[in-house]
């Protein structure tokens, strides 16, 4: 089979979608052909055969940028390039994402079924913000820009979930959100197969490089408390702050805060936190195995790729009961469930796992061992190959 994978993320890796692209290519059949249509970060130095195997061709299409540009240049590219690499190659089957990268395609122009890969949508991420009764000041450039582009792109996502094509959800959740938000979309068209975790990388032991990853936590007794993730309202990282100091009144913790534009603005004494700004893909095991406690308090998830690496890392992990999370993590067993913006149950959960070491490891222990049974990568990519047999089957009863 020859597969064209539209990759608005891709390497180096920096967010979930190249994650998944990544990972999934990976474990696809060695017999399968491979084709990657992404824009190239100036950053990426590496050769594509030291990454992949030779079933794979990467074609890359302008340079990718950090700004709300980036997209829509993509999407310029697509139109060009996808309709161009299907005929060359002879494409059976094109595997999109819900960015719409293929937003001025359809199936019927380039003859051939596209399969779209819905990680959020556009209208979950704008009615979120709206609905999260904030003060614009507290949102991040990128939620303040899509609140003003949001009707436009509300428009373009309406459009392209009216086409005629097949979908993989990442969640239960996911799917029924998506029936009840777009009328125009056939049940019978969506599958549901979960996000994935590399629990080689993500692993416990990573523990181990501590001193040599980051000296700044290893002379650190107390439990670690870990948020990894943007500053961003959405991220429910005001309500986490919130939090903070009634859980210092009941425990003894150390608050580590990682990702992108973390800063100490609200001034939590420097005592008890650490801010380590971006992390490299390599040092994230580490990171996670290091910390005993891994929180996301967010407003609004699907299936968040951080908290399968986090459990994979033996983390004991709590995260607000949204979107598709408790299809994940099952109350007490692997993890604790927390309401969205409710700063007490922020602190009963931390002040809960910090003072029950016991209690801690072995959730972190069984959250591994569940990771392990239901979310590793070759058992995702298995689902989602099955799947395109599935889709072509169908495709071909048609014709």
């Amino acid at each position: 089979m020859k597969i064209l994978i539209l990759a608005p993320e891709f390497l180096p890796l920096r967010g979930g979608i190249g994650t998944y692209i990544v990972e999934l290519i990976k474990n696809m059949p060695k017999d399968f052909e491979v084709h990657v249509l992404t824009p190239k970060r100036k950053t990426f130095t590496n050769s594509i055969k030291d990454i992949f195997s030779d079933n794979v061709t990467v074609h890359f299409t302008g340079i990718s940028r950090d700004d709300i540009l980036n997209n829509f240049l993509f999407q310029m590219n697509c139109r060009k390039m996808i309709p161009y690499i299907v005929k060359k190659y002879n494409i059976d089957i094109v595997h999109s994402q819900s960015t719409l990268p293929d937003l001025y395609l359809s199936p019927e122009s380039i003859n051939v079924p596209i399969i779209t890969t819905i990680h959020t949508t556009i209208r979950d991420e704008i009615n979120s913000i709206k609905n999260f009764d904030t003060k614009v000041m507290h949102l991040s450039n990128s939620e303040k820009a899509m609140l003003f582009v949001g009707p436009l792109l509300k428009y373009f996502e309406n459009t392209y979930y009216s086409g005629n094509r097949h979908y993989i959800t990442v969640s239960k959740w996911m799917k029924n959100r998506f029936i009840n938000d777009f009328n125009n979309v056939n049940e019978d068209k969506i599958k549901v197969i979960y996000n994935g975790v590399n629990t080689d990388i993500f692993n416990p032991s990573e523990k181990r490089n501590l001193k040599m990853n980051f000296p700044e936590l290893s002379d650190i007794k107390v439990p670690k408390v870990l948020y990894l993730s943007r500053w961003a309202e959405r991220k429910g990282i005001r309500f986490f702050l919130k939090a903070i100091p009634d859980i210092l009144k009941k425990t003894d913790v150390h608050f580590v805060f990682a990702g992108p534009n973390i800063n100490n603005k609200n001034q939590i004494p420097s005592e008890n936190c650490t801010f380590l700004g971006y992390i490299p893909q390599n040092k994230l095991p580490c990171l996670y195995a290091s910390c005993e406690i891994f929180l996301l308090p967010s407003l609004l998830e699907n299936f968040p790729f951080v908290l399968l690496e986090a459990m994979s890392c033996e983390s004991a992990v709590i995260s607000s009961n949204v979107g598709g999370v408790s299809e994940m993590i099952s109350q007490k067993e692997n993890g604790l469930l927390i309401q969205a913006k409710n700063i007490e149950d922020i602190v009963n959960a931390v002040v809960y796992f910090a003072s029950n070491d016991t209690e801690r490891i072995e959730t972190g222990k069984r959250a591994r061992k569940i990771v392990k049974e239901r979310f590793v990568w070759n058992k995702i990519a298995s689902e989602t190959c099955n799947y395109y047999e599935e889709v072509l089957a169908k495709e071909s009863k048609t014709k």
